[in-house]
């Protein structure tokens, strides 16, 4: 290995020495992590895993007193990236496997120290294995760190992904639904306005209404993506939601039963997020002639269904609005609930909203 310092050869005795106290060696190592009050200590997983990276240190101190010159094992690099790891992922700082590399070689130095003969063979002996015990040690500092970095750098990837995942969610659902009803309102003003002219004047106003509220959800997107205000009442904003919808073709229906203090504001922002969409869903997809909305509202759970007698698609296959499909399953995991959408061709479409309250605080 290039840098290596010959020595020449070791004696045999020496070796022996070393694994009579290994013992010894790494039960000292253990207390003084202990007395540092060393987070590595505190954590099973942590400690078994510095004591096993101690143990192939001293296999690699064994390794270079039979050779003469400093090794270092190639199995190194799995315990060391394990412990990178697992270290990053229980958030210990670099700092603390720094301190614990320092008490090892403390522990291994001193307990040779207090029982080798001062002869000129046994210096150059320990003048070895301190060596080899240096390049052990940071060869494997070094290897874990770069797991560490790159376990970190695969959070912050994650993190940046379901962000991404969250803006399209929001801009979806906050923006994408006022737009859609603006756009709407403006065509039937262009159907309406030569034979009436009233009708036509009130889809405008409906129109002006969707982009102010547009333009709302717009400012509490750019302000940290959530609502200033958190949403009172579930069924008076869907009630809201349907007068803006011109369906007069589709049999519309909301039930609502229970009392809705008993779901916290989050749930209920969320849980209208989710209704709305699936009821925008039916109504532009499904081509139906009835859509029934139903919220039952109990202490320890909310449950809702949104279920049209429309055209159903294919469970498995893809459909137009994917995007809005995935938001509410997404939403729904945020607020701890589940989302269940069941349809086949020609059946109608069924999205069933489960949310239970335990845990759950406003």
């Amino acid at each position: 290995m290039a840098g290596d310092r010959e020595l020449g050869p070791a004696v045999p005795d020496f070796e022996g020495f070393l694994e009579a106290h290994r013992s010894e060696i790494l039960e000292a190592y253990a207390q003084n992590l202990a007395a540092l009050n060393s987070p590595i200590s505190r954590d099973p997983i942590a400690l078994r895993q510095a004591l096993a990276n101690a143990e192939q240190i001293l296999d690699d101190v064994a390794e270079t007193l039979r050779a003469g010159s400093i090794r270092v094992g190639d199995s190194h690099k799995i315990i060391a990236w394990e412990v990178g790891v697992t270290r990053a992922a229980s958030g210990v700082h670099p700092d603390e496997s720094l301190r614990a590399a320092s008490v090892w070689f403390q522990a291994v130095v001193t307990c040779l120290l207090e029982r080798m003969p001062g002869d000129a063979e046994s210096m150059r002996l320990l003048t070895l294995v301190v060596l080899g015990l240096e390049r052990s040690i940071t060869t494997r500092i070094r290897e874990a760190s770069a797991s560490y970095s790159s376990f970190l750098l695969d959070k912050v990837h994650e993190a940046q992904v379901e962000e991404r995942r969250r803006i399209a969610r929001e801009l979806h659902d906050r923006l994408g639904h006022g737009l859609s009803v603006a756009h709407r309102q403006l065509e039937l003003y262009d159907l309406h306005r030569a034979n009436k002219p009233a009708t036509a004047t009130a889809k405008v106003e409906t129109a002006q209404q969707a982009i102010l509220e547009t333009m709302q959800n717009l400012r509490a997107v750019t302000s940290e993506l959530h609502p200033h205000e958190p949403l009172n009442s579930l069924e008076k904003a869907l009630l809201y939601y349907l007068e803006t919808v011109d369906m007069d073709e589709v049999d519309i229906r909301l039930r609502v039963s229970g009392d809705e203090t008993w779901a916290s504001p989050t749930v209920r922002d969320e849980s209208f997020l989710i209704l709305r969409e699936a009821t925008r869903n039916a109504l532009n997809h499904g081509n139906p002639t009835k859509v029934l909305i139903r919220i039952d509202f109990a202490p320890h759970e909310l449950r809702a269904s949104v279920e049209d007698d429309g055209l159903g698609f294919a469970q498995g296959g893809r459909r137009s609005d994917g995007v809005g499909l995935l938001s509410m399953q997404e939403r729904a995991a945020i607020i701890g609930g589940t989302t269940t959408i069941t349809s086949r061709p020609g059946n109608g479409t069924h999205v069933e909203l489960y949310v239970p309250f335990s845990g759950l605080t406003a």
